[in-house]
């Protein structure tokens, strides 16, 4: 059909007198007046009959930014959006490594995944086999890095070992070194440990204000570990002031209410750094509400962002999405301790969901590979292909995904801003509208 109507991807946002049009498609908008919008929500003609009418101008303009669109135009959308996803997935030239060097953490949080993981370290001969099959990606150009655990910082002499051996890796380059760290053991010998091959970031966690972290972040002897984190992010922005700082807050209905407190705090701590961020992490659950429970559901979601936005947290626009998590990514891989290669940070340490070993370098698991690779996105489901949030929708998870398929979980998945006829991406973007005009007034 060559009709030109209302992209389905077009939202108009009407509120004060002000009237916005959005698309997702491009993920771009625009201040418009009554007479423009009326053009958008009324229009209805033949492409071919577009040159004889009296608004030919002005449809041709909306037809340009893709306020209006045909049918198919709209389906091309989601065509082009699949077609980057899976060039991604399928990609050779780009691989992905975790190395997790062991399970065990120092710390003692009571509700930590890993509290029934198998112990053990990642020992030279590991850490050989990892550097060989890293060089057996015969078509990768770039390696991402990255340290994860348990705690990865109980194995120093580990991490030494293996990037004493990055220089045997032939003919791919290091593009990005990362490591998730609660950080306890951030300091004194451990921060000469990336001297020549610096953290491009690092990702610490949060549990809340000091008095709320310190009942849940604890060690074995039950002591709080808030205040040696504060002080070992402080050595280690200043021993590595370009290192990209990720803070992940840990909030759910209990605390939620903590997280404003704890981000002015951090950003206090750090008043002129750009590159470190704090952000919430939301606690979910598989979406069986109970009276009782803390788990935030979608709809408690948008209720404290725009709390959170109320008192200061920077809005966060919308952002087009053409790629998935490692997960759903073929040369992405988690490493175990023994070699045991994983699909998703939430399999470390499960038997069941190893999908082959870095000495065999073939998988062992193929069925989990491909419900990871078929299902493990939003992008490659039919029943999203004509939702008007499917070039923006980042509400996804692989792991939760295959689990509401395949095992009967109930996540929510959807996006945060489907709820309520799209009531919270209307404010978002007329919040980010006023922001804006705010802004600019301030400059002059």
């Amino acid at each position: 059909m060559n009709t030109l109507r209302k992209s389905r991807y077009c939202f108009l946002i009407k509120r004060d007198n002000i009237c916005l049009a959005y698309t997702s498609s491009t993920n771009s908008f625009y201040k418009i007046n009554d007479y423009v919008a009326d053009l958008i929500e009324n229009t209805n003609m033949a492409v071919c009959d577009t040159d004889s009418c009296e608004n030919s101008e002005e449809i041709k303009s909306l037809h340009n930014l893709k306020l209006l669109t045909t049918e198919a135009e709209d389906n091309d959308v989601v065509d082009l959006l699949r077609m980057k996803f899976l060039m991604h997935s399928y990609s050779k030239e780009d691989i992905a490594v975790t190395i997790c060097p062991t399970l065990s953490c120092n710390l003692r949080c009571p509700y930590c995944f890993e509290k029934n993981k198998k112990q053990g370290f990642m020992d030279e001969k590991t850490c050989d086999a990892v550097i060989d099959f890293i060089n057996s990606h015969t078509y990768a150009k770039t390696l991402s890095l990255n340290w994860y655990g348990g705690e990865p910082l109980l194995c120093t002499n580990t991490i030494r070992y293996f990037l004493t051996k990055l220089s045997d890796i032939k003919d791919i380059k290091l593009v990005s070194h990362g490591m998730v760290t609660n950080a306890t053991l951030l300091k004194d010998e451990n921060l000469e440990l990336f001297k020549e091959y610096p953290l491009n970031s690092i990702q610490v966690t949060f549990d809340g204000i000091k008095s709320t972290h310190d009942t849940k972040r604890i060690y074995a002897d039950g002591r709080g570990s808030y205040d040696e984190i504060v002080k070992n992010l402080k050595n280690f922005v200043e021993y590595y002031p370009e290192t990209f700082v990720s803070i992940r807050v840990n909030i759910d209905k209990n605390n939620a209410n903590q997280f404003m407190t704890i981000y002015e705090t951090i950003k206090g701590l750090f008043p002129d750094k750009k590159n470190i961020i704090v952000y919430p992490g939301i606690i979910k659950d598989c979406g069986i509400r109970k009276s009782n429970s803390p788990i935030l559901m979608n709809e408690d979601i948008v209720r404290i962002n725009e709390q959170f936005t109320k008192r200061g947290y920077p809005l966060k626009f919308p952002h087009t999405v053409e790629s998935g998590c490692c997960a759903n990514c073929l040369s992405s891989y988690i490493i175990g301790p023994q070699g045991e290669i994983y699909k998703c940070w939430e399999d470390v340490g499960c038997d069941t969901c190893v999908i082959g070993n870095i000495y065999d370098k073939k998988y062992t698991n193929m069925p989990l590979l491909a419900k990871y690779m078929l299902y493990g996105s939003h992008i490659l489901e039919n029943e999203c292909k004509e939702c008007p949030l499917i070039p923006i929708c980042s509400n996804d998870c692989a792991h939760n995904r295959i689990n509401n398929k395949f095992a009967n979980t109930e996540y929510e998945l959807c996006s945060i801003y489907k709820n309520n006829d799209f009531s919270a991406l209307n404010t978002l973007l007329y919040n980010f509208y006023c922001k804006f005009v705010t802004n600019k007034a301030n400059q002059q």
